[in-house]
């Protein structure tokens, strides 16, 4: 008898306040006082929004909202931790579980850590074990644009390529490896 589906929420489909975003606008300012809004988009349509008050003196985040006719108003408390070569990291302390976290998730009715949400998963844990086994055995025609979406990806280092986008490229099946071809159309410094 096959298995029921559950479901999960996912963490990549839901609203959320990251320190990185507040910083990109401006709310994490030194010794300021900072009131805005803060909204989303799904499609090119605004699917939310919430205004947030962000206190860097008294060191917390005030969220203001409606969730269905319910007017939600709740404070965050704000830590910073010192770096290593100097300046500071903000994180967010959890409400509900008090770990620091840089990433707040709306999926129910308050804005709460990852490890608040025991069953909410990311999209690719959702995947079938058999799905992803195949992906990475064939590949996908959109391989490319997958790696060059990451965050650090590389295409070439010092000149050359990397072993990393060689793999990809050999995996899409346009990978040169003769690649004296290459330089044969440089043009040559004749003296």
């Amino acid at each position: 008898m096959p298995k029921n589906p559950t479901f999960p929420d996912c963490f990549d489909e839901v609203k959320h306040v990251s320190i990185t975003g507040l910083k990109r606008l401006g709310y994490l300012r030194p010794y300021a006082i900072v009131r805005g809004s803060y909204s989303w988009t799904r499609g090119g349509e605004p699917s939310g929004w919430i205004t947030l008050t962000v206190n860097l003196p008294d060191r917390y985040i005030e969220f203001d909202y409606n969730y269905g006719d319910k007017p939600i108003n709740y404070r965050v408390r704000l830590e910073s931790i010192p770096k290593h070569f100097g300046g500071s990291e903000w994180y967010f302390v959890c409400p509900a579980t008090g770990k620091r976290c840089r990433t707040l998730y709306g999926i129910g009715e308050y804005f709460l850590s990852r490890f608040a949400y025991p069953s909410a998963m990311y999209s690719k844990q959702t995947e079938s074990k058999r799905f992803r086994e195949l992906f990475k055995a064939f590949g996908c025609p959109y391989l490319e644009l997958d790696y060059l979406s990451k965050r650090h990806a590389r295409t070439t280092y010092n000149g050359n390529l990397t072993k990393r986008y060689r793999r990809m490229l050999d995996k899409a099946g346009r990978f040169d490896p003769n690649p004296i071809r290459h330089f044969i159309d440089k043009p040559r410094k004749i003296y």
